[in-house]
């Protein structure tokens, strides 16, 4: 799937390098690839897109059938400022066809401003000239943040919390922000955009990937972040990559 380097941040995951072909998926996070040559996505239905810059809304199932050189690849939390710029900004939906911004190929004082970013290199000089990229277009320059429940912000918190302790569960999450199950559940899928227990699922695997990334084996990484098993985690990994996580392990130098 991929062959490259690799950035974490919270509420961002940052590729540079080749991309590969993969088995449909959908993942809690808004998806944006830019690729110095054309790459071909397909949705559920089999309808595809090739481009050279294509934005995937969160949770909605694709896959790529057509990999390319020169990549970068961002994943943004949908309910950051930046995740919610870039969905507003390319008017995605959930067909192929939406998925590359009708103004992806306009351009700007006579240059074609998507595409003039340098083949990402290795380490950290990748990182920025990647970061450059992702900023043009999901808007991490802005400051606007947006509205959330104060609550809401809290469980967000907290959840990382008790996710190293153990299983986490609406109730005690519920407790902890001090509101009542039933309002904690519907305010959180409203405004994070996904019910709690798959967020919590998404972040249990962001955490294995910041394990792996900070040189644990994949079993290791899968235990410490609460899967039951390696196949448990594997099943999760595929879901929402498309991959197994081998491939992440083997193919990919983590950047600081």
């Amino acid at each position: 799937m991929w062959r490259g380097w690799c950035l974490l941040r919270p509420g961002l995951l940052l590729y540079g390098g080749t991309i590969g072909t993969n088995q449909v998926h959908a993942h809690h996070a808004v998806h944006l690839i830019v690729a110095d040559e054309p790459f071909t996505l397909a949705d559920a239905w089999g309808r595809s897109l090739t481009t050279r810059l294509a934005v995937v809304p969160h949770d909605t199932p694709h896959t790529l059938t057509t990999g390319a050189h020169g990549a970068i690849l961002a994943q943004l939390e949908p309910s950051s400022a930046p995740g919610r710029f870039l969905l507003a900004r390319s008017g995605a939906g959930a067909g192929a066809r939406t998925w590359g911004p009708p103004f992806a190929d306009r351009s700007r004082g006579g240059r074609s401003a998507p595409f003039t970013f340098a083949r990402p290199a290795d380490g950290h000089a990748g990182a920025c000239a990647a970061l450059a990229v992702v900023e043009d277009w999901a808007g991490h320059d802005r400051d606007a943040r947006p509205v959330i429940h104060p609550a809401v912000e809290r469980a967000v918190a907290v959840i990382p919390t008790l996710l190293a302790r153990g299983p986490v569960r609406l109730g005690a999450v519920a407790a902890e922000v001090h509101l009542s199950p039933s309002r904690l559940a519907h305010l959180f899928s409203a405004q994070v955009g996904i019910p709690l227990r798959p967020y919590v699922r998404w972040q249990r695997l962001q955490h294995a990937i910041r394990l792996v990334a900070d040189g644990h084996t994949l079993t290791a990484a899968a235990h410490s972040a609460g899967f039951t098993d390696g196949p448990h985690f594997s099943r999760v990994f595929r879901h929402n990559f498309g991959s197994a996580p081998s491939t992440l392990a083997a193919a990919i130098d983590w950047v600081p």
